[in-house]
């Protein structure tokens, strides 16, 4: 039987990804760019931090990711689509749907592979989804740059827990906090940061 994070544990780590999905909402009313937010884009950021720091939550809390959540993200992601708030031509939506296919079957084929090879979870099937939901929010280039960011974090995390004795050999841990923040961190912070040119050039 997998190793599971202990309540304490838990607890933490559910203070530390609020606290990290807030502050990269609030940096853009510091940051460089505040002068060029409107309103409507806090309200759009809004919305995405609050869906994908509850997927955070949940999984922390269940080690799951909800298909609720998931369903009611794609919902609101078709409707920004209809509303075009975004002014989005049909390249970019053809570039996203792109992203999402490719990164839904990539990730598919590794949670499989995964599993054959070490007889584990590596990957869950709703961070392949999330993943996928996450090349339809970012297109291909952001969403490349988010899992890049997702797994260097969560190595790093992995390898700060064995040092430290918090994670034993084959513990799993939720992975989709990594994943929201990095999908989180691009859609908002790559605009100051160039977070899309430093992991994808």
């Amino acid at each position: 039987m997998e190793k599971q994070i202990k309540p304490a544990n838990k607890a933490i780590l559910k203070r530390i990804a609020i606290a990290i999905h807030s502050l990269i909402y609030i940096y853009p009313v510091l940051g460089e760019s505040a002068s060029s937010y409107t309103f409507n884009a806090y309200i759009i950021n809004l919305i995405i931090t609050i869906i994908l720091a509850s997927i955070s939550i949940n999984d922390i809390d269940k080690m799951e990711v909800s298909n609720f959540t998931l369903k009611l993200s794609s919902v609101i992601l078709f409707i920004f689509l209809i509303i075009n708030p975004f002014n989005i031509s049909y390249e970019q939506i053809t570039n996203h749907l792109i992203a999402t296919i490719t990164v839904f079957t990539l990730m598919s084929f590794l949670c499989f592979i995964g599993k054959k090879i070490t007889q584990r979870t590596l990957l869950g099937n709703g961070d392949v989804k999330l993943f996928a939901l996450g090349g339809a929010l970012l297109g291909t280039s952001g969403n490349y740059a988010a899992i890049t960011m997702a797994f260097t974090a969560a190595a790093l995390f992995s390898f700060i827990g064995r040092i430290f004795n918090r994670l034993k050999p084959w513990q799993t841990f939720p992975f989709a906090p990594f994943i929201c923040i990095s999908m989180q961190s691009v859609w908002i912070l790559d605009k100051d940061w160039g977070i899309v040119e430093f992991f994808v050039r």
